[in-house]
């Protein structure tokens, strides 16, 4: 940070420099030109009173010439009179303007609150990696995690040359939902491992949080077949089922996963959930048939949409035909993108008044930095062109228009 300022003063004193020097260039110039002026045309005038006397028209030589020395004394002297002491301070108020606008400016829309931040977080990696990864303290907050997330970072791109660094770095992004930082740095990580499988399962992970499923479901399929009892593997391989809505493959991943442990395993009675809230999804989906179009929907942001810790992402259907209020809808807390998700009539907000009522819709995403879908304040939105209701289909939409 020293170095900066160091800079920073270097290069407001250069274009202080820049400024005043035409300044003070420019008064001597003009003083040096009006002298050499007032010198030609005392010459010029001695010639035309020596051409005034050959011809006889001038009476009194000395006197015309006299007059005229007094006359080109009088312009130097009130010349070099002019500047004053007054006047050689000029110079200063164009300084403080520059200081006031290069400092002020900064101060004001420069990063170095961010600057700061990132040295305090680089400060603490020795203090919050020994809290989180050796107390496991429960107390750590999501922002102390981002900041050992953004210290670690600045230590690996110093010193990057250790896969259980970028693979820490990974997990830590997976948790929090942070997907691009956790692929880049698990792809970082499976590429430098010499066992891949150390790496395998958070990689797949990120990538299908990133919505590259069919590569993700291979290497898990790939390791599985390698290692069937990887509890880890299967838990993720689960969990991707469950993101597709496809309860029957979810359900019977979980079986496989429970089948392979002790029933005082840690992870036993959590497995029993999980498998009791995909069999009461599908005993409602049984009860309650889904009838009406069903959209596959790829969800992408614009480079220009900046990332908001919490955001929501809400994605609905609305009437292509008018009207605001949502049709169907799902809500995605800490998406990663791009990603995708299946909207239908399942996803109704009011069970008789849905897609299939309507001849045509229009599938918005928007995400929400508030968590309120009402609220516009820093949300972006992206929209699909006009959809018949007749048919299911695939959609793309990207985010990248701001409300």
């Amino acid at each position: 940070m020293t170095l900066f300022w160091i800079l920073g003063a270097l290069l407001t004193a250069a274009l202080a420099l820049v400024v005043v020097f035409p300044l003070l260039a420019g008064r001597a110039e003009s003083s040096q030109s009006r002298n050499e002026l007032n010198t030609r045309l005392y010459r010029q005038r001695l010639r035309e009173l020596a051409q005034d006397k050959d011809q006889g028209l001038l009476e009194d030589e000395e006197s015309a010439r006299l007059e005229l020395q007094k006359s080109l004394l009088d312009d130097v002297v009130q010349e070099q009179a002019a500047p004053s002491r007054r006047a050689s301070w000029l110079w200063l108020p164009a300084v403080a303007l520059i200081l006031a606008v290069a400092y002020g400016g900064y101060f004001q829309l420069g990063a170095h609150r961010e600057v700061q931040a990132w040295q305090q977080a680089s400060s603490r990696l020795g203090e919050l990696s020994q809290r989180v990864l050796v107390e496991q303290d429960q107390t750590v907050t999501e922002q102390e995690l981002r900041e050992l997330v953004l210290a670690l970072r600045t230590r690996l791109h110093r010193e990057g040359d250790d896969y259980r660094g970028w693979l820490l770095l990974g997990r830590l992004a997976l948790e929090l939902r942070d997907g691009e930082t956790a692929r880049d740095a698990l792809e970082r990580a499976f590429t430098m491992a010499d066992d891949k499988r150390m790496v395998l399962v958070p990689y797949a992970e990120a990538l299908a949080m990133m919505g590259e499923t069919l590569r993700a479901e291979g290497m898990l399929e790939q390791l599985l077949a390698q290692d069937p009892d990887n509890l880890e593997a299967w838990s993720v391989y689960a969990f991707m089922a469950l993101q597709q809505d496809d309860f029957i493959t979810a359900k019977a991943r979980w079986q496989q996963m429970l089948s392979r442990m002790n029933e005082d395993h840690p992870r036993y009675a959590m497995v029993e959930r999980s498998i009791a809230f995909v069999e009461q999804r599908m005993s409602a989906q049984q009860l309650a048939p889904v009838t009406g179009p069903r959209y596959q929907v790829q969800v992408t942001t614009a480079t220009a949409v900046p990332y908001h810790p919490g955001a929501v992402l809400f994605v609905y259907a609305v009437d292509a035909a008018g009207g605001e209020m949502p049709l169907v809808a799902r809500r995605i807390e800490n998406p990663g993108f791009p990603l995708t998700i299946t909207l239908s009539n399942a996803d109704a907000m009011v069970p008789d008044n849905n897609m299939s009522q309507r001849d045509a819709v229009v599938l918005k995403a928007r995400i929400a930095p508030s968590g309120n879908v009402m609220d516009k304040t820093d949300a972006w939105e992206g929209r699909s062109p006009v959809l018949s209701t007749a048919e299911d289909s695939a959609v793309e939409i990207m985010i990248d228009t701001p409300l």
